[in-house]
C-alpha cells in the first residue's frame, strides 16, 4: 500500500513538472546545421559546470571567464528553480568544499549498477573523431596573452603565493552554489553515480575550456556521449584555449566557433543560454577580441566560391583557408580574416541586384577586396563589352562607399585550359583597372604555367553518368551524386582517370579542384604580401 502511494506521489510530481524546451543543433559531414526541437523533464536533467575557476595561468582566459560568469549564473539560477540538478565541477579544487552538503551529496551517491569502463579517466577522442582533421593547433597550450602581459600576470600570481602555471583554488565566486540542492565533484565516477541515482539522462555541459576540459574530462562531453547520456553543449557559455598565432590562424572567437562545429558534427548537439533565460545568446565583448586583424573579402563566381570542393572535400582546408594560412606563414604580416563571398553562376549585375547588401555591405570594414568576374558576364549579359565595364564601375562605386579604406583589386579570369585564355574578358578587366587607377592582379600567367605542367591536374571531374558505358557504371557507383535531372560522377582528383579517362569529355569540367585553388591561394598571397608590408 505504501509503495503504491509512493508511486502515485512520484507520478503526480512528474506531472507537475514544466518541461524545458530546447532547439538542438548538429552538423552534417559537409558542415550544414540541422535543428531538432526537444522537451526535457527538469528532474531527468543536469547541468555540469566545468572548471570555472577563480584564476587561470592565461590572463585573457580570466577576462573572458569573468565576462561570461554572470550570464552563466543567471542560467544556473533559472535551471535550478525549474528542478534541474546543478553539478559544480572545478577540477583539482575540492579541498575548499570538503564537508559541505553539496560536496557530500556527490560523495555519498550510491554506486551505479552500470559503471562505464574508464569513466574516471580523461577521454581525448571518441570513434567518430578518428581520421578527422582536428580543428585547432593547441600544442602550445592555447595561451593567447601578449608575452609581456603574460609575464607580468605570472609575477602577479607568484606575488600572491600561487603557482603561475596552475593558480586556481576554487570555483569563481560569481557562480552561486546552493548547498541545499547542488552537488560538487570533479570525479567522473562520483558524477556518474549521481546521475544514475537520480535517473538523469539529459546533461548540459558549460564552462571552460571546450577543446580541452569540457570535451575531455572524465565528466566531459566525450565520456557522457560515448556512455549513453543525452549530452549537449551550451555553446555560448564556453571558451577555448586557442592562440590565433597557431594553425588555422583565425581569431580566438573564430577558433571557438570551429571547435564548436567539430563538437556538433562529431560529439554531440549544442544549445544556447537564451533557450533557458530568454534574450539573446551570450557573446564576448570587443575587449576580448585580441589583436586587430586585416579583413579580406573575395568576390567572384564559381571559380571563387569553390562550391564542389566545399561539398565533397569539406574536411579539407578551402581556398580562403589556404590564403589565410599562406599569409600567416610569411611571419611578419598582421593576422588576417578572409571572407569568401563568391557564388557559382554569379555575374556582377546579379550581385548588385540581389546579394550585395547582405554579402558585402554588412561585412567588417575591409582592407582588401579582390574582384574576379567576367566569365558568367560574357555568357549571360547582353552587349557584354558595354554592360560589363558599366556594371564593374557601379560595383567599384558601391565598394568605395561601403568600404572606403579598402584597396580594390580587380583580378583576371583564370584560364580554363592552355588554349582558352579568355583574352577578350581579361583585356576588358585590364582596361577597367587602368582607367579606374586600380592595381590589377593578373592571376592568369601563374595558373596557365601550372596547367602546362599538368593540363588536367587543376580541375575536378564532374561527368554525366549516362555518358559512361553501362558495363562500366558499377565502377562509378560510389561517386555518383544526384544533380539536377541527371546524376553525375564527381571526384576532386584524378583517381578515376584510369577507368574513365578514355571517354571523350571526361575531364571537360574545368572548374578548379583543391589543387587549383591552392595555386590561386599561393599566388594571391605572394602578390598581396609585399603590398601589406608597404601599407
Amino acid at each position: 500500500m505504501r509503495f503504491f502511494a509512493f508511486c502515485l506521489l512520484a507520478i503526480a510530481s512528474l506531472a507537475a513538472e514544466t518541461p524545458l524546451s530546447f532547439t538542438l543543433q548538429t552538423r552534417s559531414a559537409d558542415g550544414k546545421a540541422a535543428l531538432v526541437k526537444e522537451t526535457w523533464l527538469p528532474s531527468r536533467s543536469a547541468i555540469i559546470v566545468c572548471d570555472m575557476w577563480d584564476l587561470h595561468h592565461c590572463k585573457n582566459a580570466v577576462v573572458r571567464e569573468s565576462e561570461m560568469a554572470p550570464r552563466m549564473n543567471e542560467v544556473l539560477e533559472k535551471a535550478r528553480a525549474a528542478g534541474v540538478l546543478i553539478i559544480h565541477a572545478p577540477s583539482s579544487c575540492m579541498k575548499p568544499y570538503e564537508g559541505t552538503p553539496a560536496r557530500e551529496r556527490a560523495k555519498t551517491a550510491p554506486q551505479a549498477a552500470r559503471l562505464p569502463n574508464r569513466i574516471g579517466e580523461w577521454c581525448k577522442q571518441i570513434p567518430t573523431e578518428e581520421m578527422q582533421v582536428y580543428p585547432l593547433d593547441q600544442s602550445d597550450g592555447g595561451e593567447d596573452d601578449d608575452p609581456a602581459e603574460h609575464a607580468a600576470w605570472a609575477k602577479e600570481l607568484e606575488a600572491k603565493g600561487l603557482n603561475p602555471k596552475a593558480p586556481w583554488t576554487k570555483q569563481i565566486d560569481t557562480l552561486r552554489i546552493d548547498q541545499s540542492k547542488d552537488a560538487i565533484s570533479d570525479s567522473g565516477v562520483e558524477i556518474w553515480n549521481l546521475l544514475e541515482a537520480r535517473n538523469i539522462d539529459n546533461v548540459i555541459l558549460m564552462g571552460v575550456h571546450l577543446n580541452m576540459c569540457v570535451s575531455g574530462r572524465p565528466f566531459g562531453l566525450r565520456q557522457m556521449a560515448k556512455n549513453g547520456k543525452h549530452v549537449v553543449l551550451m555553446r555560448d557559455l564556453t571558451d577555448t584555449m586557442y592562440n590565433p598565432a597557431r594553425w588555422p590562424f583565425v581569431s580566438h572567437t573564430r577558433g571557438t566557433e570551429l571547435f564548436t562545429r567539430h563538437v556538433e558534427r562529431l560529439i554531440c548537439p549544442t544549445i544556447t543560454s537564451d533557450q533557458i533565460i530568454g534574450g539573446q545568446p551570450f557573446a564576448f565583448s570587443d575587449a576580448t577580441a585580441g589583436k586587430k586583424r586585416l579583413q579580406i573579402i573575395l568576390l567572384g563566381d564559381s571559380t571563387t566560391e569553390a562550391s564542389f570542393p566545399k561539398k565533397y572535400a569539406s574536411d579539407e582546408p578551402q581556398f580562403e583557408d589556404m590564403l589565410r594560412v599562406k599569409l600567416a606563414t610569411e611571419g611578419d604580416l598582421p593576422p588576417c580574416d578572409v571572407y569568401n563571398e563568391g557564388v557559382s553562376g554569379e555575374f556582377i549585375r546579379r550581385l548588385l541586384d540581389t546579394r550585395y547588401d547582405k554579402a558585402v555591405k554588412t561585412k567588417p570594414q575591409a582592407d582588401y577586396i579582390f574582384i574576379r568576374y567576367g566569365l558568367n558576364d560574357a555568357a549571360k549579359v547582353k552587349d557584354f563589352k558595354t554592360a560589363f565595364p558599366k556594371d564593374f564601375r557601379e560595383l567599384l562605386a558601391r565598394l568605395r562607399q561601403d568600404h572606403p579604406k579598402a584597396l580594390l583589386i580587380p583580378m583576371t579570369a583564370i584560364p580554363y585550359a592552355v588554349d582558352n585564355l579568355h583574352e577578350d574578358i581579361n583585356a576588358l578587366i585590364k582596361q577597367i583597372a587602368a582607367e579606374e587607377k586600380l592595381t590589377l592582379f593578373d592571376i592568369a600567367p601563374r595558373y596557365l604555367a601550372e596547367l602546362k605542367k599538368n593540363p588536367d591536374g587543376l580541375n575536378y571531374r564532374r561527368f554525366p553518368l549516362s555518358k559512361i558505358p553501362e558495363n562500366l557504371r558499377p565502377l562509378a557507383t560510389p561517386y555518383v551524386v544526384p544533380e539536377g535531372t541527371e546524376p553525375k560522377v564527381v571526384v576532386m582528383d584524378n583517381r578515376l582517370d584510369g577507368l574513365f579517362g578514355h571517354i571523350p569529355g571526361w575531364a571537360g569540367d574545368r572548374h578548379p579542384n583543391l589543387a587549383g585553388y591552392n595555386v590561386i591561394a599561393d599566388e594571391t598571397a605572394k602578390w598581396l604580401a609585399p603590398i601589406i608590408r608597404k601599407k
